[in-house]
C-alpha cells in the first residue's frame, strides 16, 4: 500500500493527505470529545496520561520512530551507492572496450549502450513497483555473450579483458541488489506498530485540562502534525525507487556513459546573439568535452584544420568558413565510413562573459543527411600540453577522413 501511495501521489500531496488530513481529523475529534466529555479533566485522565506520556510511552515511541527513520535513510543511501557502483562498473567496461580491436570494442560498446538505455528507459519505471525489466535482463545477457566471445591476443588486451570481466560481474551484482532493494519495504508489523503508536501518542497528548477551545485545538494540531509528519517520513523513505524522494538515473548519463546519450541531445537554436566568429587561433589547442567525446586536440595543417579526439580514436578534418564556423567531417576507428562511423560536424564560438573559458557549441550527425544532434560542446584547456596519445594520431594522415 505504501508503495502504491508513493507512486500515485506527489510528496506535496502526501503531506496534505497524511499530515493535513490527520491533523484536521484529530482537531475535529478533540472538539467532539470535549462536547461529549467536558469534565474529562476531573476524571483522573490527566494524571494517568501524564505518567504514560512522560515516563513510558513517549520515550519508547520516540526511540522506535527515530530508529526506523535512521534505518530507512540508510537504505536510501545504500540504494544510491548501489546505482553508483553499477554505473561506475559500466563506465569501466566502456573504457576497457576502447582498448580492444575496433570490431570487438564497438560490439561491447553497442551492448553497453543497449543496456544503459534499457535500464533508464524500461527498468527504472518498473522499479517503482519492484519489477525487473526483461529488456534489461536480455541486454545484460547479450553483453555477457559479447565479452565472452572475445579472445584477447596480447598481454595488454588480456589485462583489459580481465578488467572488463570484473566490471561485468559488478554490473550483474549491482543490478541484482538494486532490484532487491526496490522490493524491500518496512515490515507490515512494524508499520502497524508505528500507526498504532502514533494514534496513542496523539490521544495521550490531548490537553483535557485546558479550558480554551482554541488553545486545545492548537495543541492537538501541533502534536498531530509533528507525529504524522514523522510517520510520513517513514513512508517517503520506505521504497528507494518509488515516489518523488527516490534514487535517480543521473549516474547512468554522466561521465563516460554520457556518450550513450549524445545522440539524443537537441542542438542549440542558431540565434545570432549566441555566437561569435571562430578563428583558427581560437580553435588550435587542447579541448575537453563534458559529454562522451573526451579530450580533443586541433592543429592547423596547411589549408585545413585537423583534430583528434579520444572517443573511438576519432579524427576530424575541415575548414573555417567565412562566417566563422568550423565545418568538417568526423570519423571513428573501424570502418571510418558512414552511416555509423563518420559524419558531419560543426563548431561555433559561444559568446561568454569576459574572463570566462572559451567554449564551442558542437553539433554533429551520422553521415550528411539526417538532422544535426547536440552535445559535442568543447571547452578550451589553455596552457595544457597536447596529450601524447592524441598528438601521435597526427603522424598517421590516413586516419583523417576528408568529406566524401
Amino acid at each position: 500500500m505504501t508503495q502504491d501511495l508513493l507512486n500515485q501521489f506527489s510528496t506535496l500531496n502526501l503531506i496534505l493527505l497524511v499530515v493535513g488530513g490527520t491533523t484536521l481529523l484529530a482537531v475535529i475529534l478533540s472538539v467532539v470529545v470535549h462536547k461529549l466529555r467536558p469534565n474529562l479533566a476531573d476524571s483522573g485522565f490527566e494524571a494517568v496520561v501524564e505518567i504514560l506520556r512522560a515516563d513510558v510511552f513517549a520515550l519508547l515511541y520516540t526511540i522506535v520512530l527515530a530508529l526506523v527513520i535512521t534505518d530507512l535513510s540508510g537504505s536510501l543511501d545504500k540504494a544510491s551507492s548501489t546505482v553508483s557502483a553499477e554505473a561506475s562498473a559500466l563506465a569501466g567496461l566502456t573504457r576497457a572496450a576502447d582498448s580492444f580491436p575496433p570490431a570487438q570494442g564497438q560490439a561491447i560498446r553497442d551492448g553497453a549502450n543497449e543496456y544503459v538505455h534499457a535500464v533508464v528507459e524500461d527498468e527504472w519505471p518498473r522499479l517503482r513497483t519492484g519489477e525487473p525489466s526483461a529488456r534489461a535482463f536480455a541486454a545484460l545477457e547479450g553483453l555477457y555473450a559479447t565479452v565472452q566471445s572475445f579472445g584477447p591476443q596480447t598481454p595488454v588486451e588480456q589485462s583489459f579483458y580481465e578488467s572488463a570481466v570484473g566490471e561485468l560481474g559488478q554490473i550483474d551484482q549491482s543490478r541484482r541488489e538494486r532490484i532487491q532493494q526496490s522490493q524491500e519495504g518496512l515490515s507490515p508489523l512494524l508499520r502497524a506498530l508505528l500507526i498504532i503508536g502514533a494514534i496513542v501518542f496523539i490521544i495521550l497528548a490531548y490537553p483535557a485540562s485546558v479550558p480554551r477551545a482554541l488553545t486545545r485545538a492548537l495543541i492537538v494540531a501541533a502534536t498531530t502534525a509533528f507525529v504524522s509528519f514523522a510517520y510520513l517520513l517513514t513512508m517517503v523513505l520506505d521504497y528507494p525507487f518509488a515516489g518523488d524522494v527516490s534514487v535517480d538515473t543521473s549516474p547512468y548519463q554522466a561521465g563516460v556513459l554520457a556518450r550513450y546519450w549524445a545522440s539524443d541531445m537537441v542542438p542549440r537554436p542558431l540565434a545570432t546573439e549566441t555566437f561569435g566568429n571562430l578563428s583558427a587561433q581560437d580553435l588550435v589547442g587542447v579541448w575537453n568535452s563534458n559529454s562522451s567525446f573526451g579530450e580533443a586536440v586541433f592543429r592547423e595543417v596547411g589549408a585545413e584544420i585537423r583534430g583528434a579526439y579520444r572517443s573511438s580514436n576519432g579524427t576530424v578534418v575541415g575548414t573555417l568558413s567565412t562566417d566563422g564556423v568550423f565545418r568538417g567531417w568526423w570519423c571513428n576507428e573501424g570502418s571510418r565510413t558512414p552511416p555509423r562511423e563518420a559524419g558531419e560536424v560543426e563548431w561555433r564560438l559561444l559568446l561568454t562573459p569576459d574572463g570566462g573559458p572559451t567554449i564551442l557549441d558542437g553539433r554533429w550527425r551520422f553521415g550528411a543527411e539526417e538532422p544535426f544532434r547536440g552535445g559535442w560542446d568543447l571547452e578550451k584547456l589553455d596552457g595544457l600540453p597536447e596529450p601524447p596519445d592524441l598528438a601521435a594520431r597526427f603522424a598517421d594522415s590516413t586516419s583523417f577522413c576528408p568529406h566524401p
